[in-house]
């Protein structure tokens, strides 16, 4: 006994995969042979013997020109992303603020611990005293080779 045409079960199969990835975007849904094929579960020689090649690709122009958007709607999503950023770098920033903070109440604790006063620690440093050099024998030209 032959085996049965699975002819409507394909077309059934792609025609409801095509119907929902129609409203979704191109990376969260391809529209191609090969893709449409590895989600039905059928190869992909079968989708073209059947003639749903053609129908992949219109619902691939039907997917792109509903992704299309307007120049304000693209400016809108732009700032959008813009906005999002911003918050996301001001985010970043207060942890790595909040983390300083933390290591210098960490950095006085210690110093208390062994005995520094933690006021001393914010002093400015002195100047060295430069009013002597520090040329010193080491400075002086040394004479290499016989005497």
């Amino acid at each position: 006994m032959p085996r049965p045409p699975v002819e409507d079960d394909v077309r059934k199969a792609v025609r409801d995969y095509l119907a929902a990835a129609v409203s979704r975007s191109p990376e969260e849904a391809p529209l191609n042979v090969l893709a449409v094929a590895k989600q039905t579960g059928f190869d992909r020689k079968t989708l073209k013997k059947y003639g749903l090649d053609i129908e992949v690709s219109r619902a691939a122009k039907q997917q792109a020109h509903a992704g299309r958007l307007s120049p304000r709607e693209t400016a809108r999503r732009s700032q959008a992303d813009a906005m999002h950023d911003r918050d996301q770098e001001i985010a970043d920033l207060q942890r790595r603020c909040e983390g300083l903070v933390a290591r210098i109440c960490l950095a006085e604790g210690n110093a208390q611990r062994l005995g520094i006063d933690p006021v001393e620690l914010w002093r400015p440093l002195a100047m060295p005293d430069r009013s002597i050099p520090h040329a010193g024998e080491n400075s002086k030209r040394r004479r290499t080779g016989p005497l």
